[in-house]
Protein backbone atom coordinates (compact mmCIF):
# COMPACT_ATOMS: atom_id res chain seq x y z
CA UNK A 1 0.00 0.00 0.00
CA UNK A 2 1.28 3.47 -0.91
CA UNK A 3 1.75 5.74 2.08
CA UNK A 4 1.88 9.41 1.12
CA UNK A 5 2.88 11.33 4.22
CA UNK A 6 2.85 15.14 4.04
CA UNK A 7 4.36 15.93 7.42
CA UNK A 8 7.13 18.54 7.62
CA UNK A 9 9.56 18.50 10.52
CA UNK A 10 13.11 19.44 11.40
CA UNK A 11 15.88 16.89 11.02
CA UNK A 12 18.53 17.76 13.57
CA UNK A 13 21.09 15.41 12.02
CA UNK A 14 20.88 16.63 8.44
CA UNK A 15 19.98 20.21 9.37
CA UNK A 16 17.00 20.30 7.02
CA UNK A 17 13.21 20.31 7.02
CA UNK A 18 12.02 16.89 5.92
CA UNK A 19 9.16 16.43 3.44
CA UNK A 20 7.13 13.41 4.56
CA UNK A 21 7.67 11.04 7.45
CA UNK A 22 10.53 9.33 5.59
CA UNK A 23 11.48 12.51 3.71
CA UNK A 24 10.31 10.89 0.48
CA UNK A 25 7.14 12.75 -0.55
CA UNK A 26 8.56 13.95 -3.91
CA UNK A 27 9.98 10.51 -4.67
CA UNK A 28 6.65 8.79 -4.00
CA UNK A 29 4.81 11.35 -6.13
CA UNK A 30 7.20 10.79 -9.00
CA UNK A 31 6.72 7.02 -8.78
CA UNK A 32 2.92 7.36 -8.71
CA UNK A 33 2.88 9.62 -11.77
CA UNK A 34 5.23 7.46 -13.80
CA UNK A 35 3.23 4.32 -12.97
CA UNK A 36 -0.10 5.85 -14.04
CA UNK A 37 -0.64 6.27 -17.78
CA UNK A 38 -3.19 9.06 -17.29
CA UNK A 39 -1.17 10.94 -14.66
CA UNK A 40 1.91 10.92 -16.89
CA UNK A 41 -0.08 12.08 -19.93
CA UNK A 42 -1.86 14.81 -17.96
CA UNK A 43 1.41 16.08 -16.47
CA UNK A 44 2.95 16.25 -19.94
CA UNK A 45 0.00 18.18 -21.40
CA UNK A 46 -0.04 20.62 -18.47
CA UNK A 47 3.69 21.27 -18.97
CA UNK A 48 3.13 21.97 -22.67
CA UNK A 49 0.47 24.53 -21.80
CA UNK A 50 2.84 26.28 -19.39
CA UNK A 51 5.55 26.44 -22.09
CA UNK A 52 2.99 27.43 -24.72
CA UNK A 53 4.65 28.92 -27.78
CA UNK A 54 7.62 30.12 -25.77
CA UNK A 55 8.41 33.69 -24.80
CA UNK A 56 6.64 36.42 -26.78
CA UNK A 57 10.00 38.07 -27.36
CA UNK A 58 11.39 35.32 -29.57
CA UNK A 59 14.89 36.80 -29.35
CA UNK A 60 15.34 35.46 -25.82
CA UNK A 61 14.19 31.89 -26.52
CA UNK A 62 17.52 30.81 -27.99
CA UNK A 63 19.81 32.67 -25.56
CA UNK A 64 22.20 30.17 -23.94
CA UNK A 65 22.25 30.50 -20.16
CA UNK A 66 24.37 27.54 -19.08
CA UNK A 67 25.13 23.85 -19.48
CA UNK A 68 23.57 20.77 -17.92
CA UNK A 69 25.36 17.88 -16.21
CA UNK A 70 26.03 16.30 -19.62
CA UNK A 71 27.61 19.46 -20.99
CA UNK A 72 24.63 20.23 -23.24
CA UNK A 73 23.71 23.88 -23.68
CA UNK A 74 20.68 25.20 -21.79
CA UNK A 75 18.67 27.90 -23.55
CA UNK A 76 15.95 30.06 -22.06
CA UNK A 77 13.34 27.97 -23.85
CA UNK A 78 14.79 24.66 -22.66
CA UNK A 79 14.94 25.95 -19.08
CA UNK A 80 11.29 27.00 -19.39
CA UNK A 81 10.42 23.47 -20.54
CA UNK A 82 12.35 21.90 -17.67
CA UNK A 83 10.71 24.10 -15.07
CA UNK A 84 7.25 23.44 -16.55
CA UNK A 85 7.84 19.68 -16.30
CA UNK A 86 8.92 20.05 -12.67
CA UNK A 87 5.84 22.15 -11.92
CA UNK A 88 3.59 19.56 -13.56
CA UNK A 89 4.80 16.93 -11.06
CA UNK A 90 5.51 18.94 -7.91
CA UNK A 91 3.82 22.35 -8.35
CA UNK A 92 7.17 24.08 -8.30
CA UNK A 93 10.86 23.96 -9.03
CA UNK A 94 14.37 25.06 -8.06
CA UNK A 95 16.85 26.92 -10.29
CA UNK A 96 20.54 27.15 -9.43
CA UNK A 97 22.24 30.41 -10.39
CA UNK A 98 25.91 31.36 -10.34
CA UNK A 99 26.33 35.00 -9.32
CA UNK A 100 29.23 37.43 -9.85
CA UNK A 101 30.46 40.19 -7.49
CA UNK A 102 28.18 42.71 -9.17
CA UNK A 103 25.11 40.70 -8.28
CA UNK A 104 24.48 39.48 -11.83
CA UNK A 105 23.36 36.02 -12.90
CA UNK A 106 26.16 34.39 -14.87
CA UNK A 107 24.44 31.09 -15.69
CA UNK A 108 21.51 28.97 -14.54
CA UNK A 109 20.20 25.41 -14.54
CA UNK A 110 17.29 23.46 -13.06
CA UNK A 111 17.94 21.37 -9.94
CA UNK A 112 15.74 18.25 -9.58
CA UNK A 113 12.88 19.10 -7.21
CA UNK A 114 13.14 15.77 -5.39
CA UNK A 115 16.75 16.53 -4.44
CA UNK A 116 16.01 19.84 -2.68
CA UNK A 117 15.06 20.55 0.93
CA UNK A 118 14.97 23.74 3.00
CA UNK A 119 17.44 24.18 5.84
CA UNK A 120 16.21 24.43 9.42
CA UNK A 121 14.84 27.94 9.97
CA UNK A 122 16.66 30.42 12.16
CA UNK A 123 15.23 32.23 15.21
CA UNK A 124 13.18 34.43 12.88
CA UNK A 125 11.66 31.42 11.16
CA UNK A 126 13.62 32.02 7.94
CA UNK A 127 15.29 29.23 5.98
CA UNK A 128 18.24 30.90 4.31
CA UNK A 129 19.69 27.85 2.60
CA UNK A 130 18.55 25.00 0.37
CA UNK A 131 20.10 21.58 0.79
CA UNK A 132 20.68 19.41 -2.27
CA UNK A 133 21.20 15.66 -2.00
CA UNK A 134 20.41 12.68 -4.24
CA UNK A 135 19.38 10.14 -1.58
CA UNK A 136 16.99 11.77 0.90
CA UNK A 137 14.75 8.71 0.88
CA UNK A 138 17.66 6.47 1.93
CA UNK A 139 17.10 3.81 -0.71
CA UNK A 140 18.13 0.26 0.08
CA UNK A 141 21.73 -0.43 -0.78
CA UNK A 142 22.72 3.24 -0.56
CA UNK A 143 24.16 4.60 2.67
CA UNK A 144 22.93 8.02 3.76
CA UNK A 145 25.87 10.43 3.92
CA UNK A 146 25.08 13.75 5.58
CA UNK A 147 28.54 15.02 4.59
CA UNK A 148 27.52 14.77 0.93
CA UNK A 149 24.66 17.26 1.40
CA UNK A 150 25.37 20.52 -0.46
CA UNK A 151 23.96 23.74 1.00
CA UNK A 152 23.22 26.75 -1.21
CA UNK A 153 22.11 30.25 -0.27
CA UNK A 154 18.58 31.23 -1.22
CA UNK A 155 18.43 33.59 -4.22
CA UNK A 156 19.21 37.18 -3.22
CA UNK A 157 20.89 39.62 -5.60
CA UNK A 158 21.53 42.32 -3.01
CA UNK A 159 25.16 43.28 -3.69
CA UNK A 160 26.16 43.52 -0.02
CA UNK A 161 24.61 40.11 0.65
CA UNK A 162 26.39 38.61 -2.37
CA UNK A 163 29.72 40.03 -1.29
CA UNK A 164 29.31 38.67 2.23
CA UNK A 165 28.47 35.22 0.86
CA UNK A 166 31.46 35.24 -1.48
CA UNK A 167 33.73 36.40 1.32
CA UNK A 168 32.46 33.64 3.61
CA UNK A 169 33.05 31.08 0.84
CA UNK A 170 36.67 32.18 0.46
CA UNK A 171 36.35 33.87 -2.91
CA UNK A 172 34.08 34.00 -5.96
CA UNK A 173 35.66 30.80 -7.34
CA UNK A 174 34.59 28.88 -4.24
CA UNK A 175 31.12 30.38 -3.99
CA UNK A 176 28.55 27.67 -4.79
CA UNK A 177 25.97 30.08 -6.15
CA UNK A 178 22.35 30.52 -5.11
CA UNK A 179 19.09 28.67 -5.66
CA UNK A 180 15.87 30.37 -6.68
CA UNK A 181 12.64 28.55 -5.85
CA UNK A 182 9.15 29.13 -7.19
CA UNK A 183 6.06 27.26 -6.04
CA UNK A 184 2.59 27.32 -7.58
CA UNK A 185 1.14 26.18 -4.25
CA UNK A 186 2.20 28.16 -1.19
CA UNK A 187 -0.14 26.76 1.46
CA UNK A 188 2.74 24.96 3.23
CA UNK A 189 6.52 25.15 3.40
CA UNK A 190 6.70 22.71 0.49
CA UNK A 191 4.13 22.62 -2.32
CA UNK A 192 1.73 19.71 -2.63
CA UNK A 193 1.71 17.99 -6.00
CA UNK A 194 -1.27 18.55 -8.34
CA UNK A 195 -1.73 14.78 -8.01
CA UNK A 196 -1.79 14.83 -4.22
CA UNK A 197 -5.63 14.65 -3.94
CA UNK A 198 -5.76 11.68 -6.33
CA UNK A 199 -2.63 9.76 -5.41
CA UNK A 200 -4.73 6.71 -4.53
CA UNK A 201 -6.42 6.90 -7.93
CA UNK A 202 -2.99 6.97 -9.59
CA UNK A 203 -1.93 3.96 -7.56
CA UNK A 204 -5.18 2.12 -8.32
CA UNK A 205 -4.67 2.68 -12.04
CA UNK A 206 -1.15 1.32 -11.70
CA UNK A 207 -2.36 -1.76 -9.82
CA UNK A 208 -5.00 -2.48 -12.48
CA UNK A 209 -2.25 -2.47 -15.10
CA UNK A 210 -0.18 -4.84 -12.97
CA UNK A 211 -3.20 -7.14 -12.54
CA UNK A 212 -3.79 -7.29 -16.30
CA UNK A 213 -0.12 -7.92 -16.94
CA UNK A 214 -0.10 -10.74 -14.40
CA UNK A 215 -3.00 -12.42 -16.18
CA UNK A 216 -0.98 -12.50 -19.38
CA UNK A 217 2.26 -13.55 -17.73
CA UNK A 218 0.69 -16.22 -15.54
CA UNK A 219 -1.35 -17.60 -18.38
CA UNK A 220 -4.36 -18.43 -16.24
CA UNK A 221 -7.13 -16.14 -15.04
CA UNK A 222 -8.01 -18.66 -12.38
CA UNK A 223 -5.43 -20.39 -10.21
CA UNK A 224 -4.48 -23.82 -11.51
CA UNK A 225 -3.08 -26.55 -9.30
CA UNK A 226 -1.34 -29.52 -10.94
CA UNK A 227 -1.13 -32.78 -9.04
CA UNK A 228 1.56 -34.98 -10.50
CA UNK A 229 2.33 -38.57 -9.66
CA UNK A 230 5.79 -39.94 -10.28
CA UNK A 231 9.35 -39.88 -9.03
CA UNK A 232 11.06 -36.60 -8.14
CA UNK A 233 12.87 -36.19 -11.47
CA UNK A 234 9.70 -36.79 -13.45
CA UNK A 235 7.77 -34.26 -11.39
CA UNK A 236 10.44 -31.60 -11.91
CA UNK A 237 10.44 -32.19 -15.67
CA UNK A 238 6.67 -31.94 -15.88
CA UNK A 239 6.62 -28.78 -13.77
CA UNK A 240 9.23 -27.14 -16.00
CA UNK A 241 7.28 -28.01 -19.14
CA UNK A 242 4.02 -26.66 -17.71
CA UNK A 243 5.70 -23.33 -16.93
CA UNK A 244 6.75 -23.09 -20.58
CA UNK A 245 3.08 -23.13 -21.57
CA UNK A 246 2.26 -20.09 -19.44
CA UNK A 247 2.29 -16.43 -20.52
CA UNK A 248 1.82 -14.71 -23.87
CA UNK A 249 4.89 -16.41 -25.34
CA UNK A 250 4.06 -19.86 -23.96
CA UNK A 251 4.04 -22.97 -26.15
CA UNK A 252 0.62 -23.90 -27.49
CA UNK A 253 1.44 -27.55 -27.26
CA UNK A 254 4.10 -29.52 -25.50
CA UNK A 255 5.21 -33.13 -25.46
CA UNK A 256 5.94 -34.86 -22.19
CA UNK A 257 7.50 -38.30 -22.35
CA UNK A 258 5.77 -40.74 -20.01
CA UNK A 259 6.00 -44.43 -19.24
CA UNK A 260 3.47 -46.50 -21.21
CA UNK A 261 2.11 -49.68 -19.69
CA UNK A 262 2.86 -52.33 -22.34
CA UNK A 263 -0.06 -54.53 -21.29
CA UNK A 264 -2.77 -51.85 -21.29
CA UNK A 265 -1.24 -49.32 -23.72
CA UNK A 266 -2.11 -46.54 -21.30
CA UNK A 267 -0.05 -44.11 -19.20
CA UNK A 268 1.55 -45.55 -16.14
CA UNK A 269 -0.70 -44.63 -13.22
CA UNK A 270 2.32 -43.30 -11.36
CA UNK A 271 2.91 -40.68 -14.04
CA UNK A 272 -0.53 -39.17 -14.42
CA UNK A 273 -1.23 -35.43 -14.18
CA UNK A 274 -4.40 -34.05 -12.62
CA UNK A 275 -5.28 -30.36 -13.01
CA UNK A 276 -7.58 -28.63 -10.53
CA UNK A 277 -8.87 -25.07 -10.85
CA UNK A 278 -9.37 -22.56 -8.04
CA UNK A 279 -11.78 -19.93 -9.31
CA UNK A 280 -10.69 -16.28 -9.01
CA UNK A 281 -13.01 -13.99 -7.07
CA UNK A 282 -11.84 -10.94 -9.07
CA UNK A 283 -14.11 -9.84 -11.92
CA UNK A 284 -11.95 -8.18 -14.59
CA UNK A 285 -15.05 -6.45 -16.02
CA UNK A 286 -15.30 -4.50 -12.78
CA UNK A 287 -12.19 -2.55 -13.80
CA UNK A 288 -13.82 -1.32 -17.01
CA UNK A 289 -16.14 0.99 -15.08
CA UNK A 290 -13.39 1.99 -12.68
CA UNK A 291 -10.92 3.15 -15.32
CA UNK A 292 -13.12 5.94 -16.61
CA UNK A 293 -13.81 7.24 -13.11
CA UNK A 294 -10.11 7.15 -12.22
CA UNK A 295 -9.15 9.12 -15.32
CA UNK A 296 -11.86 11.67 -14.64
CA UNK A 297 -10.66 12.21 -11.06
CA UNK A 298 -7.04 12.65 -12.12
CA UNK A 299 -8.03 15.20 -14.79
CA UNK A 300 -10.10 17.20 -12.30
CA UNK A 301 -7.17 17.51 -9.92
CA UNK A 302 -5.11 19.12 -12.68
CA UNK A 303 -7.16 22.26 -13.32
CA UNK A 304 -9.99 20.27 -14.93
CA UNK A 305 -7.98 19.23 -17.98
CA UNK A 306 -10.50 18.52 -20.79
CA UNK A 307 -10.64 14.83 -21.65
CA UNK A 308 -10.32 15.53 -25.37
CA UNK A 309 -6.75 16.81 -24.87
CA UNK A 310 -5.45 13.42 -23.72
CA UNK A 311 -7.92 11.07 -25.39
CA UNK A 312 -8.77 12.26 -28.88
CA UNK A 313 -9.15 10.60 -32.26
CA UNK A 314 -6.76 12.40 -34.61
CA UNK A 315 -8.70 11.16 -37.65
CA UNK A 316 -11.67 13.28 -36.57
CA UNK A 317 -9.84 16.54 -36.05
CA UNK A 318 -10.76 17.80 -39.51
CA UNK A 319 -14.48 17.47 -38.81
CA UNK A 320 -16.73 19.25 -36.35
CA UNK A 321 -14.86 17.61 -33.48
CA UNK A 322 -11.98 19.95 -34.33
CA UNK A 323 -14.05 22.76 -32.91
CA UNK A 324 -14.16 20.88 -29.62
CA UNK A 325 -10.36 20.71 -29.60
CA UNK A 326 -10.11 24.45 -30.17
CA UNK A 327 -12.56 25.14 -27.36
CA UNK A 328 -10.71 22.72 -25.05
CA UNK A 329 -7.37 24.45 -25.78
CA UNK A 330 -8.88 27.87 -25.13
CA UNK A 331 -10.44 26.64 -21.90
CA UNK A 332 -7.21 25.10 -20.61
CA UNK A 333 -5.21 28.15 -21.64
CA UNK A 334 -7.53 30.17 -19.41
CA UNK A 335 -7.19 27.68 -16.56
CA UNK A 336 -3.38 27.76 -16.72
CA UNK A 337 -3.03 31.49 -17.41
CA UNK A 338 -2.18 32.42 -13.81
CA UNK A 339 0.52 29.75 -13.68
CA UNK A 340 2.13 31.01 -16.89
CA UNK A 341 2.05 34.55 -15.49
CA UNK A 342 3.79 33.38 -12.31
CA UNK A 343 6.46 31.57 -14.32
CA UNK A 344 6.97 34.71 -16.43
CA UNK A 345 7.49 36.76 -13.27
CA UNK A 346 10.03 34.21 -12.07
CA UNK A 347 12.10 34.45 -15.25
CA UNK A 348 11.94 38.24 -15.15
CA UNK A 349 13.14 38.33 -11.54
CA UNK A 350 16.08 36.06 -12.28
CA UNK A 351 17.24 37.16 -15.72
CA UNK A 352 16.57 40.87 -15.67
CA UNK A 353 19.81 40.86 -13.65
CA UNK A 354 21.64 38.61 -16.12
CA UNK A 355 25.11 39.36 -17.50
CA UNK A 356 23.67 38.69 -20.97
CA UNK A 357 22.66 42.04 -22.51
CA UNK A 358 19.74 40.56 -24.47
CA UNK A 359 18.16 39.21 -21.30
CA UNK A 360 19.13 42.18 -19.16
CA UNK A 361 17.45 44.64 -21.51
CA UNK A 362 14.38 42.53 -22.23
CA UNK A 363 11.13 44.20 -21.18
CA UNK A 364 8.68 41.50 -22.27
CA UNK A 365 8.74 38.22 -20.35
CA UNK A 366 5.25 37.05 -21.28
CA UNK A 367 4.72 33.49 -22.47
CA UNK A 368 2.59 32.97 -25.58
CA UNK A 369 -0.33 30.58 -24.93
CA UNK A 370 -0.55 27.32 -26.87
CA UNK A 371 -2.41 27.56 -30.17
CA UNK A 372 -3.89 25.28 -32.82
CA UNK A 373 -1.93 25.31 -36.07
CA UNK A 374 -3.30 25.04 -39.59
CA UNK A 375 -3.43 21.24 -39.38
CA UNK A 376 -5.66 21.39 -36.28
CA UNK A 377 -3.00 19.83 -34.06
CA UNK A 378 -1.68 21.28 -30.82
CA UNK A 379 1.44 23.25 -31.64
CA UNK A 380 4.22 24.09 -29.18
CA UNK A 381 7.15 26.46 -29.04
CA UNK A 382 9.40 24.08 -30.96
CA UNK A 383 6.77 23.42 -33.64
CA UNK A 384 6.07 19.88 -32.47
CA UNK A 385 2.67 18.39 -31.86
CA UNK A 386 1.60 18.29 -28.23
CA UNK A 387 0.76 14.61 -28.11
Amino acid sequence: KVALDRSIKADGVAGIMTFGEKNDYPQIIEHLILSSIDAKAIADVYAKFIVGMGFENEAINSVVIGKDSRGKQITMLSLLRQFAQSASYYAGGYIHCNINLSGEVVNARLVPFKNCRFSKPDSRGYSGKIAVYENWEKEKGEKFDKNAIRFYDVFNLNKSVIQEQIKAAGGVEKHKGQIYFQFLDNAYLYPLSPFDPVYLDCDTQSQISIFKNNQIRNGFTDKTVFRVAGDEDAVEDIAANIKKMMGADGDNSIIIEEQINRETGKLDEQSQIVAETIKSNIDAKLFESWEGALTNNIRKSNKALPAVLIDYDESKLGTTSGEGIVQAVNFYNAMTNDDRALVSEMFQEIFSKSVDPVLKNNLNWNIKPLIINEYSNLSTADGNKAD
